[in-house]
């Protein structure tokens, strides 16, 4: 009768279903390890979003002269195609965005609760990330956010910083007491080809 028991016990408990794996935790201050982060994209290349966006907003909206036409003739191609002419300050919040993303902070402090993650950089700029999978967005960029966790990493897609697929990933590394944070940018540049970038961060 005690072993039969005994067999039941573990018969159910091999039955029940394990607990669901909890969020891994972001919280805290974090300064970047240089020596272990990928370099940031070169602004001077225009084959990327960034520099993209700093050179259609020069030649759309017409104050670039000669340095900004296309092909060197002055002409933009917002003025070639018809297009309305990009508003400056739009250009440059877009670009601010791309920047953050692709260049975070050296510093940075991460407030965490179950509904939203904040992120502050030593700039005292913010990200809000709703790891819900609810839409998020910036209206001062236009940049929206869809975020959700994927087992202990937070994936937040990225849409408005130009063209082609932006992921940024945030995973905790709680043995070495680091953050990672990896951006994948697919379908952009010239190129077309993805390019990762990742920053790597120690707890304070």
């Amino acid at each position: 009768m005690v072993s039969l028991a005994a067999f039941l016990a573990v018969s159910l408990a091999a039955q029940t279903p394990a607990a669901p794996t909890t969020t891994a935790s972001l919280a805290g201050a974090w300064t970047l390890n240089r020596d272990l982060s990928d370099a940031a994209p070169d602004r001077g290349n225009r084959g990327g979003d960034e520099g993209r966006a700093r050179g259609e907003g020069g030649r759309r909206g017409g104050s670039g002269g000669g340095r900004g036409g296309f092909g060197g003739r002055g002409m933009g191609r917002g003025q070639m195609g018809g297009g309305a002419p990009v508003n400056p300050e739009d250009s440059a919040r877009m670009r601010d965005a791309m920047r953050d993303v692709m260049n975070p902070s050296d510093h940075l402090t991460i407030r965490q609760t179950d509904s939203m993650i904040v992120m502050t950089g030593a700039d005292g700029r913010t990200t809000r990330l709703s790891p819900d999978g609810k839409k998020i967005k910036d209206e001062n960029t236009g940049v929206e956010r869809r975020t959700k966790w994927e087992g202990d990493k937070l994936v937040s897609e990225i849409n408005g910083l130009g063209r082609g697929k932006v992921t940024q990933t945030f995973a905790a590394d709680p043995e070495h007491h680091q953050l990672r944070i990896t951006v994948q940018m697919e379908g952009s540049g010239r190129s077309g080809q993805a390019r990762t970038i990742t920053h790597v961060y120690d707890r304070d």
